[in-house]
């Protein structure tokens, strides 16, 4: 398509675009170099689009970027071109040509383009194309001072250039020939038939959307929905100011906890193929699950003691099918302690099997099938049964690991008393600290073995614990000093091994004191 003819039905709404489109992202140099391209006459790659009635598009549509601004009356057309690759390249160039009153991106003020129609005349190519914010009075000023520098919103009519130079004729018809060129230049159009189905649409999109940015199934569920009257962005705008969980998850996690409560799998496919009936009622069943959950594993005392749900939760892919289930416990009237201790015992013993490390999908909808059939039916998941504890790895060094933010998660659960004044830490994300018992410095031991939560780090420093629990067993006594140990899953008789640098020792009895702890809250209750 020309170019020239490609505009024009981007200003009239024949080209428009999916809903599930993202906005315009392009800086200006972006759209400089773009014109750039089509004045030197370079390829500026393809434009991959749908041809067909606006009816029978089955997305969402929406105009162009800028549309709405210079032609208010602009509608979207009953036969319709919708861009699938190449939104960004035909909104900079409608944005040069028809100068919408709209900032771009990071800015604050809208861009303006010129061309320098000497430079052009010299195949200047780069230097012929001029990008002006418009609140620069000192560029504005220089460009208006020349006459041979028009903007590109001007060569949209060969008319206006031919009176704009007709009482200086010098170079008139190159001048001409360069503007016709431009606008004439040829746009690589690749049409989809018809026939093509929404699912391969999107499909395709998807492979040659090249923002940088691939679209989430959230995204595209959006357009999908929006014609049967569910608009998504302005529920999850809704609930983004109602439930803290939006801060810390996507989206998608929570056409997740639909899903698995409709019965449905968590593949893409199917979460694209969610249907509208009921899907207000069941986004506010979810979203009140997550929540329940989110506050269950952030809970310090009573719940998983996830301290920062960012830095410690050993698997964000594990709210889903929490959240799930607690939703069928209210739902289904199974609320009964036994069945949350059974949720309980899941989720620790998923932890520390690293369960949730791949397949994440796959094992969340098994999970909840089988623990819901435990809850409903008494049969234990064979994975609860052929648990453990004696088999963790407890040699993991990574803060990044699930069985290393499962650790810290007990700890916090223990208490956690601070080893210098020995009362309940102050969890402030800022104040605590993951630390070394024996110092890293001297003893270049990292294992979460010898790691624990500390509130007051300045009097530790790097000490032998030789010295520094000497101290704190002078200040304290030994009672208060073992109560402070044990509620950091450090056992009594670990004392000496710390009062005397016996490092290998502390490690073999610390391990087995979090063994143990791993072992309570992974069986069942007494």
């Amino acid at each position: 398509m020309k170019l020239s003819d490609f505009l024009k039905e981007v200003y009239n709404g024949g080209v428009v675009l999916p809903d599930f489109q993202r906005s315009f992202v392009w800086e200006p140099e972006d759209i400089r170099q773009l014109l750039v391209s089509v004045l030197g006459g370079y390829f500026i790659g393809s434009m991959l689009i749908l041809e067909g009635s606006k009816d029978e598009i089955p997305f969402a549509l929406r105009l162009i970027e800028g549309v709405k601004k210079v032609n208010p009356e602009a509608k979207i057309a009953s036969l319709v071109k919708v861009i699938l690759d190449g939104q960004q390249r035909t909104t900079a160039l409608f944005y040069a040509l028809y100068e919408p009153n709209l900032p771009l991106k990071n800015r604050k003020n809208p861009y303006r383009f010129y061309l320098d129609l000497e430079k052009a005349l010299q195949e200047d190519w780069d230097n012929a194309v001029i990008a002006l914010n418009i609140r620069d009075k000192k560029g504005l000023n220089r460009i208006k001072s020349n006459p041979n520098i028009i903007p590109f919103s001007e060569i949209k009519s060969i008319k206006s250039v031919v009176r704009r130079f007709k009482d200086n004729p010098h170079h008139l018809e190159e001048i001409i020939e360069i503007i016709n060129d431009f606008m004439e230049y040829e746009i690589h159009v690749v049409t989809l038939p018809r026939s093509t189905s929404s699912e391969r649409i999107v499909e395709t999109f998807e492979r040659v959307n090249r923002t940088g940015k691939p679209l989430s199934v959230f995204d595209l569920l959006t357009a999908r929905l929006y014609k049967y009257g569910v608009k998504l962005r302005d529920l999850l705008k809704s609930a983004e100011k109602t439930y803290t969980f939006t801060e810390y998850l996507s989206p998608e996690t929570i056409l997740k906890v639909i899903a698995l409560l409709r019965g449905k799998e968590l593949k893409r496919r199917a979460l694209l193929e969610l249907e509208a009936k009921n899907f207000k009622e069941d986004w506010q069943k979810a979203c009140s699950a997550l929540e329940a959950a989110y506050n269950r594993v952030t809970d310090l005392k009573n719940g998983y003691g996830v301290l920062d749900f960012k830095k410690w939760m050993p698997y964000n892919t594990m709210i889903v099918p929490l959240a799930a289930l607690l939703s069928h416990l209210k739902s289904s009237k199974l609320e009964t302690k036994s069945n949350y201790d059974k949720i309980d015992r899941w989720y620790w013993a998923s932890i520390f099997s690293n369960r949730y490390d791949q397949a994440t999908d796959t094992i969340s909808e098994r999970d909840f099938n089988q623990v819901r059939k435990w809850m409903e039916e008494d049969e234990v998941p064979d994975f609860i049964k052929e648990f453990d504890a004696d088999t963790v790895d407890l040699d993991v060094d990574r803060q990044s690991s699930a069985i290393y933010r499962g650790v810290i998660n007990l700890i916090v659960l223990k208490g956690a008393l601070d080893f210098k004044t020995g009362q309940p830490p102050q969890f402030d994300r800022e104040k605590v600290q993951d630390d070394h018992i024996f110092p890293k410095s001297i003893y270049k031991e990292n294992r979460i073995l010898n790691r624990t939560l500390i509130s007051t780090n300045s009097s530790k420093g790097s000490k032998k614990p030789s010295q520094y629990f000497s101290e704190l067993l002078k200040q304290h006594g030994r009672d208060k000093l073992i109560k402070i140990l044990e509620s950091h899953l450090i056992p009594a008789e670990a004392l000496p091994d710390l009062l005397n640098d016996k490092l290998d020792t502390f490690m073999e009895k610390r391990r087995k004191a979090i063994i143990d702890e791993i072992r309570k809250r992974c069986s069942p209750p007494s």
